[in-house]
């Protein structure tokens, strides 16, 4: 609904625009109407991206935001190296964050952080949606 707004608010942007512009009023009203037509077209043709689960404030378990992201995915089955390009970090990076996050829950693999995550509430049992 927020996406519709701002194509709305594009839309008459260029209209005022187009008019301030001296474009004939016509002109300047059939640039608005277009822009509302590929905003709606583009909404009804890309897929909507499925929302991010919440994730509980860090005060409920020992992780970071960005280490609940990490264990999310490496416990969905990524590679460091896709977790990397998901999350747009190097694949070190993403080394490091899963070590800091064995050694905060003292565990050593990632069925276990798996396992950790779904009795947290932070991972589905039913896994990742497709």
């Amino acid at each position: 609904m927020r996406t519709r707004a701002v194509v709305v608010l594009i839309a008459g942007a260029t209209l005022i625009a187009n008019l301030m512009l001296g474009i004939a009023w016509a002109l300047a009203v059939g640039a608005g109407v277009a822009v509302l037509v590929v905003g709606e077209v583009t909404g009804r043709l890309v897929p909507a991206r499925p929302a991010l689960s919440p994730i509980p404030p860090s005060g409920s378990h020992p992780l970071s935001r960005r280490e609940i992201e990490v264990a999310v995915l490496i416990a969905q089955g990524l590679t460091s190296k896709e977790v990397g390009r998901k999350l747009f970090i190097e694949r070190g990076t993403v080394d490091t964050h899963v070590q800091h996050i064995y050694n905060k829950l003292q565990i050593d693999s990632r069925p276990q952080l798996a396992i950790w995550l779904m009795d947290h509430g932070l991972l589905s049992r039913t896994g990742p949606e497709k």
